[in-house]
């Protein structure tokens, strides 16, 4: 059954735990132990010291949803969690706090940042506790690719974040697109896609085929993954290739379907950005609470996007009408590729609780918090047992398909792109690509000099490749 929503309350002071009977602060608010000396620390009946630990994250959110599994870890482990989720993901905040050697304790990482605080020694190694506790990451959980560098483990994975295709099962019967779950078991093709988006797309009634954000490197990577072929690699070279026949095919298949055909609202046009802006209507962003997005206003036909979209939308949507998921669609006879998005938690090379680090980060990670997760759909288990139990219809909606979330890792995927100047990477090809787009620079002429720039940027510090075996598309085990 479907589990009710918790949604925080904002007020001029911060976010509030109605729920689960603690304070979330801009700053730092402890969600404090309730068992207090004595309690039984789940081992033999010993008694563990009290022990205080701080954690920084940029997902408020999730932090009131979390809020119930966290109080009981710490009566039982009579710990007390300070919570500041004013994180932001710019890392801005954490960098300063390492500087001044004060870094939280844990925190929740963007994936980005992550290789120089690994080699800055800001990261707590976790190699040796993993062995220790005969943890097989591989084996039993779905790993981000960044949680290792240089064959070192420093970070753990606890959630993920699968991308597919939500589509509007509405607009497709109104507009005479056969469902492809009632035709063909959830299979389609590009061009079945393509098809349907002209179908459904009707500017002038602010209704459109497609949302697919194409402008950056992520985006645009299942018109390429889905051949076998990458733009990005990690071995033996970390390098881009724009100089890929499949790269140019596919930016200049997105450029149609913005700029031409005008089906994917995402484009450039003036009339394109009225009609995002009178869709949201001033309302929430998906990412707050009872958030929209444009695909909650019922007028787009195929909205790519992540997993976390899903529970988000079951407030915006209701039952405004009917929708359901389908796979990035098959590419010339080959099974439609996805992105794997998702951020591990790391702990403070520095902290004065490195034990304490690791068992909280266990707990994340281990099937109490991982069955939490999937019982409320909160996010994505990291732990493969538990996806089944999340990847279940909601009560509400028992006609949808969401394992196809799960098939995501059956086919070649993508993942995070990562080094020291990552940041810089993605900031240069957006801006890069955005003119292409806008029709401001031509394809021919811009991707070499382009990707000898994006190249120029890549650093990985001293040493050997830190991604050695790990070569894009990653491929189903």
């Amino acid at each position: 059954m479907m589990q009710p929503r918790i949604t925080a309350g904002l007020t001029r002071r911060g976010l509030t735990l109605g729920t689960a009977s603690a304070a979330l602060a801009v700053g730092s608010v402890a969600l404090a132990a309730c068992g207090g000396a004595g309690a039984d620390s789940g081992s033999g009946g010993a008694v563990k010291p009290p022990v205080k630990l701080t954690y920084l994250s940029w997902r408020p959110i999730a932090m009131e949803q979390f809020a119930p599994a966290w109080k009981a870890y710490q009566t039982k482990n009579n710990a007390t969690i300070e919570v500041d989720p004013s994180g932001l993901g710019n890392q801005e905040k954490l960098i300063t706090m390492f500087a001044s050697d004060s870094g939280p304790d844990l925190w929740d990482a963007n994936t980005s940042h992550l290789p120089k605080m690994y080699d800055n020694g800001f990261v707590l190694e976790l190699t040796k506790y993993l062995s220790r506790d005969k943890i097989a990451l591989d084996k039993d959980w779905a790993p981000l690719g960044i949680e290792r560098w240089r064959q070192k483990t420093y970070a753990v994975p606890y959630w993920l974040e699968p991308f597919g295709i939500f589509y509007n099962k509405s607009l497709f019967r109104a507009r005479g697109v056969d469902d492809p779950w009632e035709k063909s078991k959830g299979s389609w093709t590009l061009e079945q896609m393509v098809d349907a988006a002209r179908k459904v797309n009707n500017p002038s009634q602010d209704v459109y085929g497609m949302q697919w954000g194409m402008g950056d490197y992520h985006g645009i990577g299942p018109l390429i993954w889905s051949h076998n072929v990458s733009h990005l690699q990690y071995d033996p070279q970390m390098k881009f290739d724009l100089q890929l026949p499949q790269f140019g095919n596919a930016l200049n298949t997105a450029l149609d379907w913005m700029n031409r055909q005008k089906f994917n609202i995402v484009g450039p046009a003036a009339e394109m950005a009225d009609s995002r802006t009178r869709l949201l209507a001033g309302k929430p962003g998906i990412d707050q609470p009872n958030g929209w997005n444009l695909f909650s206003s019922g007028k787009i036909g195929i909205h790519y996007r992540s997993v976390n979209d899903w529970r988000r939308m079951w407030n915006s949507i209701g039952t405004a009408f009917e929708w359901d998921m389908l796979p990035v669609p098959t590419m010339n006879g080959k099974p439609g590729a996805a992105w794997s998005a998702g951020h591990p938690v790391c702990a403070y090379g520095k902290t004065k609780s490195p034990d304490a680090c690791w068992d909280f980060a266990k707990f994340l990670m281990e099937d109490e918090f991982q069955g939490f997760l999937a019982e409320n759909q909160f996010l994505v288990p990291a732990k493969k047992k538990h996806q089944a139990r999340f990847f279940r219809a909601p009560e509400q909606y028992k006609y949808q398909h969401p394992t196809v979330f799960a098939d995501v890792y059956k086919k070649p995927y993508g993942i995070y792109w990562s080094h020291y100047r990552a940041g810089e990477d993605s900031a240069l090809y957006n801006a890069e690509i955005g003119k292409i787009i806008k029709g401001e620079m031509s394809v021919q002429g811009t991707l070499k000099d382009l990707e000898t720039r994006l190249n120029a940027l890549i650093d990985t510090g001293p040493g050997e490749n830190p991604f050695k075996g790990i070569r894009w598309p990653i491929q189903p085990k």
